[in-house]
């Protein structure tokens, strides 16, 4: 992203602060319309009438950044959006914390990395949808199971002496669950296929072994509909399935392992859809039986599976054909 001046912004519920790396000029808006105009302004008269000389930094924040991507996408005003943590470890030591100081920082990250960064667009309306109903679908399930863990756990300790209305309030909240679940699904399902290649991708995805409804729904929404992310390798190391070998000098000789940074969701849903994939494909199931033989532990051999996983539904998508199991002659 070539561009003359990089803004930072340090976005929060109710206000975004901002900091512009080359003129050292800070100031603070409103997250709302009359901020971002007010924003806008002040990139036109302060820094550059050419809006495409002008990029923008700012934190995933969750909801908080969207309505200034959609008004900084409208505007032609191109922005990222990176890590925290990535952003933090940038700065070096720092003592305190502040919004300003917050976007001083983001500022001087961008402006140092600006060449490595691609310009970002904002979800369309059926990914958006997409992404807030699996996240509550996610809620029930936990719901869901919190409540039945609960319930099992109370028969088992009182028995008999439990009471019974503990009993029908529990197994009613189950219940309604349980349908409120199926609706949520059912929408999920219905929305895909609204989206053509959405909805295409996500059959691809299931098409390979051992990748069920919610991996293939998670990939779609955490791929962007696989435009994020294009190479599986990159992919797994998000989801912490890539192993780093950890070594320095000669006295240094750690295991090679993977890292705890990762998207632990998708990676628990990797190893579920690595055990079924184990259990209905024979030739997975030799290749994991036969790493296990090799000294090589459990975990490490189920980590091998779900990096073939993650390489099949990328090539699916790559060749736009369903996965096909090659049976020996």
């Amino acid at each position: 992203m070539q561009k003359s001046y990089i803004i930072g912004v340090d976005v929060s519920k109710d206000k975004l602060d901002i900091h512009c790396h080359s003129h050292y000029q800070s100031f603070v808006v409103s997250n709302d319309e009359k901020g971002f105009q007010k924003l806008l302004k002040w990139m036109q008269t302060q820094l550059s009438e050419e809006l495409s000389a002008i990029g923008v930094v700012m934190e995933y924040t969750g909801i908080y950044t969207y309505r200034l991507e959609h008004f900084l996408h409208q505007s032609g005003i191109d922005y990222v959006k990176r890590s925290a943590l990535d952003i933090k470890r940038s700065a070096g030591l720092k003592r305190g914390k502040t919004d300003k100081a917050d976007a001083q920082m983001i500022s001087r990250y961008g402006w140092q990395r600006k060449e490595e960064f691609c310009a970002m667009k904002p979800l369309t309306k059926t990914q958006q949808h997409l992404q807030q109903l699996m996240a509550y679908r996610d809620k029930i399930v936990a719901d869901k199971a919190s409540y039945q863990a609960r319930l099992t756990e109370l028969k088992t300790q009182m028995g008999e002496d439990l009471n019974g209305c503990i009993i029908r309030s529990s197994e009613h909240l189950i219940q309604s669950l349980q349908q409120e679940l199926k609706e949520i699904t059912s929408s999920i399902e219905k929305l895909l296929i609204t989206d053509k290649q959405l909805y295409c991708n996500y059959q691809l995805a299931k098409s390979v072994t051992g990748i069920g409804f919610a991996t293939a729904v998670h990939f779609l929404i955490v791929t962007e509909n696989f435009t994020r992310f294009t190479e599986p390798r990159k992919f797994a190391c998000y989801c912490g399935v890539a192993p780093f070998e950890n070594s320095s000098g000669t006295s240094i000789r750690g295991k090679t392992k993977t890292s705890h940074l990762a998207n632990k969701k998708l990676k628990s849903l990797l190893t579920m859809a690595a055990i079924s994939a184990i259990q209905h494909e024979r030739d997975l199931k030799e290749k994991y039986h036969q790493k296990v033989k090799e000294g090589k532990a459990k975990m490490c051999a189920l980590n091998i599976i779900r990096f073939k996983l993650i390489e099949r539904i990328f090539a699916v998508i790559k060749r736009q054909a369903v996965y096909e199991i090659r049976l020996a002659a």
